[in-house]
């Protein structure tokens, strides 16, 4: 008796958890019963069953409301099946020990132009390399939460940060597809002002680390420079730049355009890495490597089980009930 009590209890916390993904289909239901209230009121008394059941059963004259009945469930299972019904199995919450890195790739106009070696030799585009390089920076990255973005005249968020991997590095393989616009590094909308607004709602580490990958082509005065390096030094945030182009190849060649980004980089610390050279890229793994990681708690995660399925043969079975009941009492729904 104690087993089937249990067995019930659970049966029963089971149907309280199903949730409905498209609750306005219920309304459904209420029609359903309204048209099978109105058809069974104009139904004419004399054509709810035949003389030949009445004679054979006069004591259950109940038996002509099994078929409307069958028919009306067969109808609400429908509905609830229309309803998509799901059952939460889990709900995760993960702790973490990780920083927060968020990677901003250039892709104006300028990212499209041909690399060159000093013998003139063709190394394919900018933002080619630059792809590379996140796809190359992310593989090593195990264990960090990364968000991607890419940026022009504003700000288009790829995806928010997360610690799968996977998806940054599937999104990477889009960067390159659309190359064009101006660069706006130090506007409202601009890439590290996007990034830090984006820490504020959604931070969670200790350690916030901005990864930014340009050619560096890009005016930024030295009024702007001083309010991010306040404001990403608030937050605790570091600033790397992973330079494309051969400007960054070689120390000796400079260009005037790219110091306030490098006075950028040295005010919060940080470093300049070539992405044309690989041990570059090596020693800035390495060097967000030794940043401190800290304890934090991710999302939870909801999983369901969807049990639509059962209300779809629940109501082929009482389709078949009804017509197995109307054969045996000749009434009609």
């Amino acid at each position: 008796m104690h087993h089937i009590y249990s067995t019930a209890l659970e049966y029963y916390a089971l149907l309280t958890s199903v949730r409905l993904l498209e609750k306005n289909m219920l309304w459904l239901c209420g029609l359903s019963i309204a048209l099978m209230l109105i058809r069974r009121w104009r139904q004419p008394a004399e054509l709810v069953t035949t003389v030949a059941v009445q004679r054979n059963l006069p004591s259950l004259p109940a038996l002509s409301l099994i078929p409307q009945g069958l028919f009306l469930l067969a109808l609400l299972s429908i509905n609830v099946w229309l309803a998509k019904p799901v059952i939460p199995l889990i709900n995760e919450t993960r702790t973490m020990e990780t920083r927060d890195i968020f990677i901003a790739v250039d892709k104006s106009g300028s990212m499209d132009t041909i690399i060159k070696d000093a013998e003139g030799n063709e190394h394919g585009r900018r933002i080619d390399a630059a792809a590379h390089a996140v796809d190359f920076f992310v593989a090593r990255r195990q264990g960090d939460r990364i968000g991607l973005a890419v940026f022009d005249d504003k700000t288009y968020l790829h995806w928010p940060m997360t610690d799968d991997l996977q998806i940054i590095r599937k999104k990477t393989e889009l960067i390159p597809r659309f190359v064009n616009g101006g660069t706006n590094i130090e506007g409202p909308t601009g890439p590290i002002q996007a990034v830090i607004d984006h820490w504020k709602e959604y931070g969670k580490a200790k350690t916030k680390v901005l990864i930014f990958v340009s050619d560096g082509d890009a005016p930024l005065t030295a009024e702007r420079i001083a309010e991010l390096t306040k404001e990403m030094t608030s937050l605790g945030g570091k600033l790397y730049m992973l330079g494309v182009g051969e400007t960054w190849n070689d120390p000796n060649k400079t260009e005037e355009k790219q110091e306030p980004l490098k006075k950028l980089v040295a005010a919060l610390g940080g470093r300049i890495y070539s992405v044309a050279d690989e041990q570059q890229m090596l020693d800035a793994v390495a060097d967000i490597d030794k940043l401190e990681k800290s304890h934090v708690k991710v999302e939870i995660n909801e999983t369901f089980r969807d049990v639509s399925i059962y209300f779809a043969f629940a109501s082929c079975l009482l389709f078949s009930l009804f017509l197995a009941s109307v054969a045996i009492t000749r009434e009609r729904a």
